[in-house]
């Protein structure tokens, strides 16, 4: 799990990253799949823009409401 403001971005065995808004009661906001293995960690970066995990960095571009977040894989990472 990986905090950034009132998001908490959760990874699961299944390889599905979550981005809950914990402000609102339909919390999900955004589902990533992309791992085809489990999520052992995720880390936001001091920017809040970007978020690495396990295998590859995911980029969330934050729009003007909250459920408009877009993300952009880079296949390259292997930290």
């Amino acid at each position: 799990m990986a905090w950034n403001s009132h998001f908490l971005t959760t990874g699961a065995m299944d390889g599905m990253i979550v981005n809950n808004d914990v402000r609102i009661r339909s919390h999900v906001v955004k589902t990533y799949r992309g791992h085809r293995q489990e999520v052992c960690g995720l880390k936001w970066s001091a920017s809040r823009q970007q978020l690495a995990s396990r295998g590859m960095i995911i980029l969330f571009t934050y729009g003007i409401c909250p459920r408009h977040l877009r993300i952009h894989q880079h296949n390259g990472y292997t930290g």
